[in-house]
């Protein structure tokens, strides 16, 4: 597929069908990483103006990190904070135990109490809707995390300019290849 094409700035298209079909995902790939990379800065940005505390022996920023879906998912990305394989989304507190602290201070905590069960009542799981037995304990009181949510405020921030900044890059991406490969 070695076709020449003579103006980038004209058919985008016929430029990226010039390409063959691993620089193609090579190109989407690395436009989807520098946007999640751009979205992780602004998380990490919104996670210290939340109010949330710095951590001790790790700081809690390092929490939060990107995934770029394998190509056998499709195109895309995400930004999480959630636990994922050993160390991605965990916190090491100061007692050296990893825990995953941004995932509770994002979504917040119930409110908890230690002790013996007391009572039990079924109520419905948060995560799957289905009907579980709760319980009430009579022990000490352990509070709960309120809900910093500064992903979600990341997200209604960055929303309106994530495609376009992802159509520029794929595009800078594609140029970048075409000119590597003498296609213009």
């Amino acid at each position: 597929m070695n076709q020449t094409v003579s103006d980038i700035k004209s058919p985008f298209l016929d430029v990226y069908k010039a390409l063959d079909m691993k620089t193609q995902r090579k190109a989407m790939k690395g436009a989807m990483r520098r946007e999640g990379n751009r979205l992780k800065k602004a998380a990490v940005a919104n996670l210290g103006s939340s109010g949330i505390g710095k951590g001790t022996k790790r700081s809690l920023s390092s929490g939060i990190y990107v995934r770029t879906y394998p190509d056998r998912y499709g195109l895309g990305f995400m930004v999480s904070v959630k636990p994922h394989g050993k160390r991605k989304g965990i916190h090491l507190n100061r007692q050296s135990k990893e825990k995953p602290v941004l995932m509770w201070a994002e979504d917040g905590t119930r409110y908890r109490k230690a002790g013996r069960r007391i009572s039990s009542f079924f109520g419905k799981s948060r995560f799957t809707g289905k009907k579980i037995r709760q319980y009430v304990r009579g022990g000490a009181n352990r509070g709960k995390m309120k809900r910093y949510a500064f992903l979600a405020k990341t997200e209604q921030q960055t929303a309106d300019s994530v495609e376009t900044n992802l159509f520029n890059n794929l595009q800078d991406n594609i140029e970048r290849a075409a000119r590597k490969q003498g296609l213009i």
